[in-house]
């Protein structure tokens, strides 16, 4: 799943401020103005109001030497002003969310979604600039689905997934995240218990390489319309599918 945040800059002369008091601007300084902030996810785009950050999306804008540039940084859910004053010279907007550090534990160890960028914009005194930054998830997620009608047949479905050293069970409604530099993937596997209360236990099964941005659907499915003592196991992202196992003939 790609999340892209677009912040288009228009980069004018004359007065700044900035979110604590204005900043006397000489002739040699430009404005930033940033229009807006859109959040584009499969299915659906959110455009935020003007001057508005992401929620999930802390912004901050660096000088060339690394530093933040006149106090410009913004915690996720923070508003920003409407113009910024900078001088002539070369900038770093750096975007990103807060969880760099801590989104293998959140969600009680299933982890979340990071999403960082960073791209650098040049100011010129009277020039007007435009800065575009997608900022792309940086690890991937799996979740499962399962087709109507299962429960009846099978009450009891529980799936386990297994990557980088953590091990999360998860329902159908839930999102686990982990890191694509890990190239042994993620593996996966079914606990069922069928209506008579037998219990039937799918061979686990591993997909190796998986991508950054992307959210992986484990879809558990019946091979048979008419027999559900047959199963199938695909994965779906995008607008792709994958057949991991054709048909599993329980008994």
């Amino acid at each position: 799943m790609k999340r892209l945040i677009y912040i288009p800059f228009l980069l004018l002369s004359l007065v700044a401020c900035s979110d604590e008091a204005p900043i006397a601007v000489s002739e040699a300084e430009g404005e930033l103005v940033i229009n807006d902030i859109s959040r584009e996810q499969p299915g659906q785009t959110i455009v935020l109001t003007r001057a508005a950050v992401d929620p999930d999306l802390a912004v901050e804008i660096l000088a060339s030497d690394g530093n933040v540039y006149r106090g410009y940084e913004y915690a996720a859910g923070a508003t920003l002003p409407d113009r910024f004053s900078l001088i002539p010279g070369t900038y770093t907007l750096h975007a990103f969310s807060e969880n760099q550090t801590s989104w293998t534990s959140d969600n009680e160890g299933r982890g979340s979604a990071v999403y960082e960028a960073s791209q650098e914009f040049t100011v010129e005194t009277d020039w007007v600039t435009y800065v575009n930054l997608a900022v792309p998830m940086k690890n991937y997620g799996v979740s499962y689905t399962l087709p109507e009608g299962f429960a009846t047949w099978f009450p009891v479905c529980t799936f386990t997934i297994a990557a980088d050293g953590r091990a999360n069970t998860l329902t159908t409604a839930q999102t686990a995240y982990y890191d694509p530099a890990n190239i042994e993937g993620f593996t996966f596997s079914f606990h069922l218990v069928n209506s008579d209360g037998e219990v039937y236990d799918i061979e686990p099964q591993t997909y190796k390489n998986p991508k950054a941005g992307i959210v992986y659907n484990v879809n558990l499915a019946f091979a048979s319309d008419d027999d559900p003592t047959k199963l199938k196991i695909g994965i779906s992202y995008d607008d792709t599918y994958e057949e991991i196992v054709h048909e599993i003939t329980l008994y």
